[in-house]
């Protein structure tokens, strides 16, 4: 299987030598943020897990879908519980009848009792019935109360058996809160394969619609650990992504001073930051879709499948440009950005107001929504 979004996108970025690039001017302050590429100052022997956002719109005021990409160091302790919340200003629908199918889920779990051999799960994420009383004990035993507003499962299968993960779901002022928790591998009883989960990328579609106005804005989801079979509470800590609202990215095709060139151009935009010094990456593959998309959820979506292919450093105004030689076979191109955070760690409090330590700010992804083909170049007669 390959490394995950985060993990290969730190491989690309040290490689590349990506450095410090580009500023931003949040609403809450007027200082100039600054943004590195991630990787340069993350320690995996340390509990250090994210929630990585992608939208499938960053437009001001449009129903967007949300891709969730849960990472954590499976050699670092397990993670009984995380909850994500939505940004201020952000508007949700959750009234979807149960039964109805509202995204898709890939997960990879460790099992120490299969000699930590990693194990994948997929299935779709079903709106369950709040009112089970299953899921209501669940939700007892998770956050502290029976009652939900909507409860979404990502509905998958380990070893053949159906294995199904809650996300209990609720408004909370103007947030939309969603509670996962998780089985300690240490809990044999309660957890027969001692499995840890380490890896989930799943997708909520006609949810949530992005706020009216253009800002900056920040998701950001609280992990606590394990500390043996008992939750450690005091070892929580938060991950945020920054969305710019409105936000795009083009991708189109050039002009090529040489037949057996192929050249793209476009712009990156978002809203709050100056791209310069930003690197984009172009993956490429004979098959469709190369590039890393966590609205896929995917093993290709989160990696991406080929290589990427990063241009040079941006200019203030965010255009590029990008030249390559034709493949010896027909290619799609696709254009990505990710793998920057903010400097500094996360620019606003934690939503629970309480004073969590919050790891890092990163800035959320955008795939271009094209591809483009490129063909051999022409043999001459």
């Amino acid at each position: 299987m390959k490394k995950p979004l985060r993990l290969s996108l730190i491989a690309v970025a040290c490689a590349a030598g990506l450095a410090l690039a580009a500023t931003a001017l949040p609403a809450s302050s007027s200082r100039p943020l600054a943004v590195q590429a991630i990787g340069s100052a993350h320690s995996f022997q340390a509990y250090t897990p994210s929630v990585t956002v992608q939208q499938s719109s960053y437009k001001v005021g449009a129903a967007t879908n949300v891709g969730f990409l849960f990472f954590a160091d499976p050699t670092a302790d397990a993670t009984a519980k995380f909850t994500t919340f939505s940004p201020a200003g952000y508007t949700n629908t959750l009234t979807q009848a149960p039964g109805t199918a509202i995204g898709k889920a890939y997960a990879v779990v460790r099992s120490a009792k299969l000699g930590g051999a990693d194990l994948t799960l997929t299935g779709n994420v079903v709106v369950a019935n709040p009112m089970d009383p299953l899921l209501m004990a669940a939700s007892t035993q998770c956050t502290g109360s029976p009652s939900n507003m909507a409860i979404w499962l990502l509905n998958t299968q380990l070893a053949g058996q159906p294995l199904q993960i809650p996300a209990f779901v609720n408004v909370v002022g103007t947030l939309v809160e969603q509670q996962i928790c998780l089985a300690s591998p240490l809990d044999v009883k309660n957890n027969p394969n001692q499995a840890q989960l380490w890896l989930a990328d799943y997708t909520i579609n006609g949810v949530f619609k992005n706020a009216p106005a253009s800002n900056a804005y920040s998701w950001a989801t609280d992990f606590t650990p394990y500390m043996g079979v008992a939750p450690n509470p005091t070892g929580t800590v938060e991950y945020q992504t920054y969305v710019g609202l409105p936000s795009s990215m083009t991708f189109l095709k050039g002009k090529s001073k040489k037949a057996s060139f192929a050249a793209f151009k476009g712009k990156l935009k978002v809203a709050g930051l100056a791209p310069k010094g930003i690197n984009l990456a172009a993956y490429h593959s004979t098959t469709s879709k190369p590039a890393p998309n966590l609205l896929a959820a995917t093993a290709v979506g989160i990696s991406g499948r080929g290589k990427p292919t990063l241009t040079k450093k941006l200019p203030n105004t965010g255009a590029y440009s990008l030249s390559v030689k034709r493949p010896k076979k027909k290619t799609f191109f696709q254009m990505f950005f990710g793998g920057y955070e903010l400097t500094g760690g996360c620019q606003g409090p934690s939503p629970t107001g309480a004073p969590i330590p919050c790891l890092h700010e990163e800035i959320a992804p955008i795939t271009s929504a094209n591809q483009i083909a490129v063909s051999p170049p022409k043999k001459k007669h």
